[in-house]
């Protein structure tokens, strides 16, 4: 066992380069830190040699060869890595012509090596599991990897004079040009409250069932997709891509969904041709489906990375979030749904992170708004007779709350009430805006077309098919 841990790959010479140059200079500290951690280094004296560094730096203290070996005498490691002779000796073994990019490069590559060799022999294992199933071993590997892939990420602490130029320049030209800082929706109310949809931000679109928060989120993509040019990827649980894709052509053609789903009355020459250009427009527009039922957040992750790679994706939609589910690992480590929940959550957010685009998750609430309707209505909304929605109602998660940037609610009131006067119209309350107000956007409603469409915009300027 032995022999075969001293053959795994590692770097010795690069290890006691770093660390004796570390010893001499801690102006090299930072540097090191942004590639590789204490437990990238191979042998174990080396990590304890590292991590007694690591904590001396941050506790504002002077790392040499007198300090960390007081440092790990304390801690009954000293004689372990071979006492004060052999830190001395990192120093005075340091070579003449200094390459520490190479060093840290060396020791990143061997520990990741490491990592895929313990990845494999644990895959392995799996496999002879009595009860294995290919599925979930395949989730567990992806799970892995994914995480070794991770720990590759170089992090880089920007400093304030880099940043605020570019901070400065982008609000110059928001005042000078009036440009919107993200991807807009083209409901111009919605625009300006959130000034678009921002790069790397986890948007949250929530409501109860039947409300139109898959119809709203395929308004939002169609909008980029045809009218920005935009390059959109639509992970639907939920529904088939013909399902997805009829609802796109009732959207763009303006003509009845039930028609097209259930061919219940025969098109007329006008609506086929109506239909045939939506087809066209829409088929060129960078528009991608992905329909696969019980995806798990390790291929969610998995297929948004190789889609952003392969298309270079400016933003992506998920419907719905609570459909998502955890590998079977995942489910060992979390013991209740809510947890769960909050993995994703959290997930997506780091999706959103990782691409730089936003990500738009669509979310179920629980009965809570129903149940309060009854006895008590929002005090926000000028009078209208609104249920009062908050962040809590978010179905299965509190964390859904805190990881997303902007959360909004969709409610229309004939879905509530029959006797209202507000047929044909929506509500957006947005609820939560990490980096602006927070309002209420209303919106009008075409039922047969599952369309959205700004308020002003009268029904008959939408040229509805008969």
């Amino acid at each position: 066992m032995k022999e075969f841990i001293n053959s795994l790959p590692h770097d010795d010479f690069s290890e006691k380069a770093v660390l004796g140059l570390l010893l001499l200079d801690n102006s090299y500290f930072n540097e090191v830190l942004k590639r590789i951690q204490s437990e990238d280094f191979f042998s174990e004296a080396h990590r304890s040699i590292a991590s007694a560094i690591t904590h001396l730096i941050n506790k504002n203290r002077a790392a040499d060869t007198i300090t960390v070996s007081e440092y790990l005498k304390d801690h009954n490691k000293l004689k372990i890595i071979g006492g004060y002779e052999y830190i001395e000796s990192l120093v005075d073994s340091i070579p003449k012509n200094i390459n520490i990019t190479y060093y840290l490069k060396s020791i990143k590559e061997k520990s990741t090596l490491r990592k895929i060799i313990a990845t494999s022999t644990q895959t392995i294992q799996d496999t002879r599991e009595p009860r294995a199933e290919t599925s979930d071993i395949l989730s567990r590997l992806q799970e892995r990897l994914i995480n070794i892939a991770e720990s590759e990420m170089i992090t880089d602490l920007k400093p304030t004079g880099d940043t605020v130029p570019e901070a400065v320049n982008r609000i110059k030209s928001f005042q000078k040009e009036g440009k919107q800082l993200g991807i807009i929706s083209s409901f111009y109310d919605l625009d300006k409250l959130v000034g678009g949809f921002q790069k790397s931000d986890l948007i949250i679109i929530a409501a109860r069932p039947s409300m139109g928060k898959t119809a709203l989120a395929l308004n939002f993509a169609l909008n980029m997709a045809l009218g920005k040019g935009k390059k959109v990827a639509f992970f639907s649980i939920e529904s088939t891509s013909y399902q997805i894709i009829s609802r796109l052509l009732s959207l763009r053609s303006n003509i009845d969904l039930k028609t097209l789903i259930t061919g219940y009355r025969k098109l007329s020459a006008q609506e086929w041709n109506k239909l045939e250009l939506a087809a066209s427009e829409i088929g060129k527009t960078e528009f991608y489906i992905d329909d696969s039922s019980a995806l798990s957040i390790i291929d969610l992750k998995t297929r948004a990375r190789r889609l952003h790679k392969e298309k270079g994706l400016d933003i992506m939609f998920v419907d719905y979030l609570q459909l998502i589910r955890v590998s079977a690992l995942n489910r060992t480590q979390y013991d209740s749904r809510a947890r769960e929940v909050a993995l994703i959550s959290a997930s997506l957010k780091e999706i959103a992170k990782e691409l730089d685009i936003p990500v738009v998750a669509l979310a179920q609430l629980n009965r809570a708004p129903e149940l309060r309707s009854g006895r008590s209505r929002s005090r926000d909304r000028g009078g209208d007779n609104l249920p009062f929605y908050q962040l809590s109602d978010l179905k299965e998660s509190g964390a859904i709350e805190q990881d997303a940037d902007i959360i909004m609610f969709l409610h229309r009131e004939e879905q509530v009430n029959q006797d209202t006067e507000r047929t044909g119209e929506a509500d957006i309350i947005v609820s939560k805006n990490r980096n602006g107000p927070t309002g209420r956007i209303k919106l009008a409603f075409i039922d047969r077309y599952t369309k959205f469409a700004n308020f002003e915009d009268s029904f008959s300027k939408l040229s509805p098919a008969e």
